[in-house]
């Protein structure tokens, strides 16, 4: 795949990802029941298609790489649990613009625990994010939003811990990964409540989401952490809270408050800023090594 269809593919994820949040708000059971279907539902379309594509070498796609299938399994399903939660305890706007600091974060994680090389204008950019943060969080906090945004604050954790494990093991399979992914979060739902039955309505929301939205966006995303740079994944990644907050507006009526906003374009406006410096220093060093 070269870079135009990869950085294409890419931008339809993040595209199909920032209607996951509207139609969470939409279904009427609790976070973790909500959690426990999707997941199944994700676990099982997705290894369908893993064993219709690798047919007699199912197994060896998990015994070859267990150890980060794995690893991504346990962020993805931490990941899945923190962002319903967060949605169904904060505004969408709140979650999605706190969730969209995770590139940043995870350059910070590569840097603590995989010693990489981290630039200055990483640093600088954690700054005007958390300024952004804190504008958010403030807003909140007389609103009684701020249990969904620490959800969102540990789905931020869990989302860049899988994103860099995915940057490093390039070769696995994001099927199985995205799979075994959906199976933890359920794991982790059903530990942590009861489960219930959901009504029609919902049932058919998460189907959806479960089934087919989910999946086909995190195949495409994953796809981007194999053919395109971190910088070039981490600029579209703005896609979603852009977009998240507006289809709610339209959909739910769901008005974000002027702080939120505000907070938001910061954070926007600064990861922008970052990835496009990075863009280019990127380039800089391509025509120098000429």
């Amino acid at each position: 795949m070269n870079y135009t269809k990869a950085f294409g593919v890419t931008s339809l994820g993040m595209l199909l990802m920032s209607f996951e949040s509207p139609l969470i708000k939409m279904t009427s059971i609790p976070a973790q029941s909500v959690t426990f279907y999707f997941g199944l539902f994700m676990f099982t379309i997705t290894h369908i298609a893993l064993v219709f594509r690798q047919k007699s070498a199912f197994f060896e796609v998990y015994r070859r790489h267990y150890q980060p299938i794995l690893l991504s399994a346990l962020f993805m399903g931490a990941s899945n649990l923190f962002f319903i939660l967060a949605i169904k305890h904060t505004s969408v706007a709140s979650a999605v613009f706190i969730l969209s600091t995770a590139p940043l974060v995870s350059a910070f994680i590569a840097f603590i625990f995989f010693k990489q090389r981290t630039p200055r204008r990483t640093f600088g950019a954690i700054f005007f994010v958390f300024i952004g943060l804190g504008i958010i969080l403030f807003n909140d906090l007389g609103l009684g939003n701020m249990l969904g945004n620490f959800y969102a604050f540990l789905c931020v954790l869990s989302f860049a811990s899988l994103f860099s494990v995915l940057e490093r093991y390039k070769e696995v399979s994001r099927l199985a990964c995205i799979g075994a992914g959906g199976l933890m979060a359920s794991l982790f739902a059903f530990m942590t409540a009861s489960i219930v039955l959901p009504d029609q309505h919902s049932f058919w929301i998460i189907l959806f989401m479960g089934a087919l939205l989910t999946p086909v966006s995190r195949v495409c995303i994953g796809i981007g952490t194999k053919y395109l740079p971190s910088v070039e994944v981490s600029l579209l990644t703005i896609i979603e809270p852009v977009l998240a907050p507006f289809w709610v507006w339209i959909l739910l009526n769901e008005k974000p408050q002027i702080n939120t906003l505000m907070g938001g374009t910061i954070i926007v406006i600064t990861l922008m800023v970052h990835s496009m410096m990075a863009h280019k220093e990127a380039k800089k060093f391509l025509m120098s090594t000429d």
